[in-house]
């Protein structure tokens, strides 16, 4: 087989294996904004998030994309009504803070200490969501 036909067979694989993530996390989004469990959830979180210019609702796709991978994350987002100015916020966080399970893990065999990386990488996503919530209009 040729190069591009491995190469669409891979972008293939790659495309299901998202599928996998973001089509189930994107429906159980879906399900709890017909139930009051997010709007619970939201409430929860809401005193947090205002600080950083965030709906609580988002605590959702925050918490998610931190500890499980960006893709379920852009999941939850694509089921919530968010401004381009909180996605911006949201996008800007989890860039810090993305994925820390796996990361974590990775940190570990690079003989880093992940225990002080991974709060690290929390605490400076917190502090940028806080920031850009200061400096965006």
């Amino acid at each position: 087989m040729d190069s591009s036909g491995l190469g669409f067979r891979r972008g293939v694989n790659v495309f299901l294996q998202l599928s996998y993530i973001m089509i189930p996390v994107y429906i159980l989004t879906a399900v709890l904004k017909l139930t009051p469990a997010l709007d619970y959830i939201s409430g929860l979180f809401e005193p947090l998030m205002e600080h950083i210019g965030l709906p609580g609702s988002s605590a959702i796709a925050l918490v998610t994309g931190t500890f499980v991978n960006l893709y379920a994350a852009a999941a939850i987002v694509a089921g919530l009504d968010m401004t381009s100015r909180q996605l911006t916020i949201l996008a800007l966080m989890l860039g810090f803070s993305h994925s820390q399970i796996m990361e974590t893990a990775i940190i570990g065999k690079m003989k880093a200490r992940p225990f002080y990386v991974t709060p690290l990488r929390v605490l400076f996503g917190l502090f940028s969501g806080f920031v850009l919530h200061s400096i965006l209009p």
